[in-house]
């Protein structure tokens, strides 16, 4: 049974799933700051702004009107926002931003969230310790709540998180989150599923959960487990708008340990799965546009030539359908002009235009942008580059 940890234990918290999240007066209290010390909103930003995480800097960077191959237009960083190696990122249905984060020369791991629209050094509306190592998050998407494939019931509001822990009986999960709930409705993992380093995730219209294995060599699909019953969820608080200072690095306070029992996960075996035989290789995140399709960003064989079939690539199947088995990508983006280096992350906007998390020969972060429908050997337009190394990325919607 995994254990997971309150961050420090300040006089009011609420709980959310397996992790013990505390209210941004709690973080106050626990580091002597003011109540409203820290708080920072950027402008309106529009939809489709470009959010990435800046792992070795500790900060979240925000491209809003940024030229090709320019820096960051804001921030999110510094030693209020407890960012500490920040990994993957996402946006909830309200627009707050989830980051999950892994400090590997500490083995510490938290995941933060923070307001919609904040910037600079800002503190978070919560966050919480745990054990193992987070990676991707996703939340259910916006817009009319749909029916899953195989129930009556509307799909819930729910958050997954990618973990994998070592220490733990079940080493590869997936958590599954309801807002409000004392600990997770259900998490999915065990023999069948197959999980091996589970990276990014995604979540469908119909209740379907997406998980890239990047060890495993597998992109998967698990039908959404449905909670019962529904907890209210607990209204955010708007912060006021102030200038956004440059972040520093900054290093999370040290938790104090309170265990958290965690379920028995469904041991079940997935939907379908795209694999080895489908040209998939090193498979770090997977995304979805708007038809369906399914973007795989991959990363291939270590020391693969730009020009090589094993070169990193993005590889696009078409939604599943059992009657049709899957035999190769219907597009594959792979070559020397795609600037393809080690790939992390992918996103998409509600256009289809595709955004990929990666770094350059010399190790600086960089995000490359495709156009919607992108094949072949195809130069990105436009680049942004990161002050420091890019894990994750994220679109507002």
């Amino acid at each position: 049974m995994s254990r997971f940890f309150s961050a420090c234990s300040p006089p009011r918290r609420r709980a959310f799933g397996f992790l013990v999240l505390l209210t941004a007066s709690a973080i106050v209290s626990c580091s002597s700051l003011g109540q409203t010390s820290g708080v920072n909103v950027g402008p309106n930003f529009p939809s489709k702004t470009l959010y990435a995480s800046n792992s070795n800097q500790n900060a979240i960077s925000i491209y809003s009107g940024s030229a090709s191959g320019k820096g960051p237009a804001y921030q999110i960083g510094g030693s209020n926002t407890g960012l500490n190696g920040p990994q993957y990122l996402a946006f909830d249905r309200g627009d707050n931003l989830w980051v999950t984060n892994y400090n590997p020369s500490t083995n510490k791991a938290t995941l933060i969230e923070f307001a919609a629209l904040a910037t600079g050094n800002v503190v978070p509306l919560n966050t919480a310790a745990l054990a193992g190592r987070p990676r991707g998050i996703a939340f259910t998407p916006k817009g009319p709540t749909p029916q899953p494939s195989s129930s009556a019931s509307p799909i819930p509001k729910i958050m997954v998180v990618a973990d994998t822990n070592p220490q733990d009986v079940f080493p590869n999960r997936i958590f599954l989150f309801v807002a409000g709930s004392t600990f997770p409705y259900q998490s999915i993992g065990g023999a069948k599923p197959g999980l091996n380093v589970p990276g990014g995730v995604t979540i469908d219209g119909q209740g379907h959960i997406y998980v890239a294995n990047i060890q495993g060599a597998t992109v998967e699909q698990f039908l959404l487990p449905t909670p019962s019953p529904t907890p209210k969820p607990t209204p955010t608080v708007s912060p006021t708008p102030t200038p956004s200072p440059t972040p520093t690095p900054s290093t999370s306070p040290s938790p104090t340990p309170t265990p958290s029992p965690t379920p028995t996960p469904v041991n079940i075996y997935p939907r379908f799965a795209i694999t080895r035989k489908n040209q998939v290789i090193a498979p770090y995140s997977v995304a979805l546009d708007p038809m369906g399709n399914i973007y795989i960003v991959d990363q291939g064989r270590p020391n693969a030539g730009c020009s090589s079939k094993f070169a990193p690539a993005i590889l696009v199947f078409p939604p599943y359908n059992k009657k049709i088995p899957y035999t190769k990508p219907i597009r594959k983006v792979q070559g020397c002009n795609t600037q393809l280096n080690a790939p992390t992350d992918i996103k998409l906007n509600s256009d289809g235009v595709i955004y990929i998390a990666d770094s350059t020969k010399g190790g600086a972060g960089i995000i490359l942008v495709f156009p919607a429908g992108a094949n072949g050997d195809i130069t990105p337009s436009p680049t942004y580059n990161s002050p420091g190394a890019v894990t994750g990325i994220g679109i507002i919607p």
